[in-house]
């Protein structure tokens, strides 16, 4: 989970970067706002389910779904400072940092699924070469 939230602070510091050298300082600044306004609950998620491991597990349906509760609410309470205290918002910027920060959890998924497929298949290849030593073995001692 942590990874995920690693991810989101990379993409949203590349993207503020690209956007602060190619378009201006200000787009930057409320593409970085966008993103910590997912950034922020997310990490504070990541850190409750985090702290919750090796509780027993019938209290994790509570947790998550109150924690997804609170993520939801301080995330629509962080774009209610933004609004009310920024000056001059730049809405796509704010927008774009806000979206690729939800949708870099996808990559971090997509990366997770290639590495347990990567373990699959190596375990597959391992097995069909010992059923291939037995094989031989056992017609060597037929």
């Amino acid at each position: 989970m942590f990874i995920a939230v690693g991810l989101q602070v990379i993409i949203v510091t590349v993207l503020a970067l690209a956007a602060g050298l190619l378009v201006d300082w200000g787009s930057a600044r409320y593409l970085a706002l966008g993103g910590a306004a997912a950034i922020v609950p997310n990490g504070l998620f990541a850190l409750r389910l985090a702290l919750h491991r090796g509780r027993p597990p019938e209290t994790y349906p509570v947790v998550f779904f109150l924690g997804e509760f609170l993520k939801v609410g301080m995330t629509l309470g962080l774009f209610g400072l933004i609004i009310r205290y920024g000056e001059d918002i730049r809405w796509l910027a704010l927008l774009i940092g806000f979206i690729a920060a939800l949708k870099v959890t996808l990559f971090a998924l997509a990366f997770r699924n290639v590495d347990r497929f990567d373990r699959w298949a190596g375990r597959k290849r391992e097995g069909a070469r010992v059923a291939a030593w037995h094989a031989k073995h056992e017609a060597s001692n037929n």
